[in-house]
């Protein structure tokens, strides 16, 4: 039989040490009924070999792994990623480990990763999920394993969850910058597909209504139409004429990109233009540029809920759902200031 592709298995090992396969699993298992010598010899052969556990088969004859699943759209914006890196630490601690699988806003992708996930019989989901993610949360209920939800709800949720509180964040932008005078505004909004979006935006809008101020001042520019314009680098065809004396961002990765640009081509910030923006980025990159952001506070963490939930949920699946909510506060860095006397007028710097 060739040998091509071969992993190196128990009965391998067992071969080259003289012990049988049960011994040989027994001592890769640190089974304190050996002895460590025996443990130690086997260990040894068994990193000689190149011996690597097959947590496939594994999983076969216990029924479960000590793998959790991570099923998210976007990772490459440092928020998700420094919160997923987070997550994994602190499973380690328990000694599972987690599996990524990211859609990069792949349209069908979330059922093959839930696919994926289910073939590789994971202890446990924690999704990003997005408004119409029933269909997935259901399959994921439907196979009874534990789920977390992850910065936002589904429209109809039964599942544990942890999240900000996106509507306060929202109102708390609006809040600061009416009360700096500012009467027009752009919103650069999330996908509309994210709860998050839509959460911030009405608490955005309900703050400018009760400082009395017309909601029709507010000009939104949509998740794509900004994307775009940073991608193929046209800014000036979203962010021109400068009709508004501030800027309410989705998220800093967007932000920093818009701010930029402003900068470059001669617009003061907050002399000019004042800007507030979600997710505080600089508390974990504070190289970064300072930005006024709004996020929870920094005892509040949305790793460390997000774990504890899961390993509740692993150990008592009858227990009720928790929803978590955490608060958000603004951490101020000196992007917003009151309006300018004059209106700043303009034209793009070439």
């Amino acid at each position: 039989m060739s040998q091509t592709n071969r992993r190196v298995t128990l009965k391998d090992i067992s071969n080259a040490c003289g012990y049988s396969v049960n011994t040989v699993s027994r001592a890769l298992r640190n089974d304190n009924r050996l002895s460590q010598e025996t443990i130690a010899k086997i260990q040894q052969i068994a990193d000689d070999l190149g011996y690597m556990r097959n947590i496939m088969a594994s999983s076969l004859r216990s029924g479960h792994t000590n793998l959790i699943a991570v099923i998210i759209e976007d990772i490459q914006n440092p928020h998700y990623s420094e919160m997923i890196s987070q997550i994994s630490i602190k499973l380690r601690a328990y000694d599972y480990h987690l599996f990524i699988l990211c859609s990069q806003f792949e349209e069908d992708y979330v059922e093959n990763a839930l696919s994926l996930a289910l073939s590789y019989n994971v202890s446990g989901i924690f999704l990003f999920p997005k408004i119409d993610s029933t269909r997935d949360v259901d399959i994921i209920n439907q196979n009874h394993i534990p789920l977390v939800l992850i910065d936002r709800e589904t429209e109809k949720n039964s599942n544990d969850v942890v999240r900000c509180d996106d509507y306060q964040g929202g109102y708390l932008a609006g809040q600061r910058l009416a009360s700096e005078g500012h009467r027009r505004f752009l919103f650069l909004a999330g996908p509309q597909t994210n709860q998050s979006q839509i959460l911030r935006y009405n608490g955005f809008l309900q703050a400018i209504s009760d400082a009395g101020i017309d909601t029709n001042q507010v000009r939104m520019l949509s998740h794509t139409l900004v994307a775009d314009a940073i991608y193929y680098g046209n800014l000036e065809s979203v962010l021109f004429p400068v009709d508004y004396t501030a800027i309410v961002s989705f998220n800093d990765t967007r932000t920093y990109s818009v701010m930029n640009f402003l900068l470059k081509n001669g617009y003061r910030v907050p002399e000019d233009i004042s800007i507030i923006s979600f997710d505080y980025l600089r508390q974990m990159q504070p190289y970064l540029l300072p930005l006024t952001s709004i996020s929870a506070p920094p005892d509040k963490n949305m790793a460390d809920t997000a774990v504890e939930l899961l390993l509740r949920r692993m150990t008592n699946p009858e227990a009720p759902a928790e929803s978590v909510i955490l608060p958000v506060m603004i951490y101020d860095e000196g992007t917003t200031g009151t309006v300018p006397t004059l209106d700043a007028k303009k034209t793009v710097i070439s």
